[in-house]
């Protein structure tokens, strides 16, 4: 008879088999919120709990360093920091940068306008932009895709598991390479 993981009581009746284990039905729960995990999605941390999806994005996810608010989907990427698209605005003025790129100062983003203004007496400032696909090192041409603090062409902004187009879609940032909500 097999052994339930969680209580290492025999199990008869319903087995839960997952991570290679055996667990009662009411035993295989979220480590952080108890919700049993039967026929849902779950996670294992990196300190071995086994938790449910709203848990892991709440506790493994990236933390904005804005809002502090766990970052799904599409990440800014900047400042050797994570960010939700909406909070990487401008230190100043609090508008978004676009594609028009940003300045730093002092470890704080600024629009080239507010850079101008408050650091160089209004003289103009070259942005660094650049004109060369990140995926292929290729030069761009009139179509890119602005993602993770880099540009691409369209066709080589894709998961770097499963090949999928990425651009329009929500993705995951891991390392430095994006991947598709699928994958990640």
């Amino acid at each position: 008879m097999p052994v339930c993981e969680k209580c290492k009581k025999t199990i008869t009746g319903t087995i839960v088999t997952a991570l290679d284990k055996e667990w009662h039905a009411e035993c295989f729960r979220c480590a952080e919120c108890r919700c049993q995990l039967r026929g849902k999605s779950f996670f294992t941390t990196k300190d071995g709990r086994v938790v449910c999806e709203t848990d892991y994005k709440i506790f493994e996810a990236a933390r904005c360093a804005k809002c502090y608010e766990s970052v799904t989907g599409e990440i800014v990427t900047a400042l050797d920091k994570k960010w939700h698209p909406h909070c990487f605005v401008c230190n100043h003025c609090r508008k978004p940068f676009g594609g028009d790129g940003f300045m730093v100062k002092d470890d704080k983003p600024y629009c080239k306008k507010d850079y101008q203004v408050l650091f160089c007496g209004g003289k103009d400032v070259k942005v660094v932009s650049s004109d060369i696909c990140y995926g292929c090192d290729q030069k761009l041409g009139s179509k890119w895709v602005e993602a993770m603090n880099q540009n691409w062409h369209p066709d080589c902004f894709v998961c770097q598991k499963c090949r999928e187009k990425l651009s329009g879609e929500k993705f995951y940032n891991e390392s430095g390479k994006p991947v598709c909500t699928k994958c990640g």
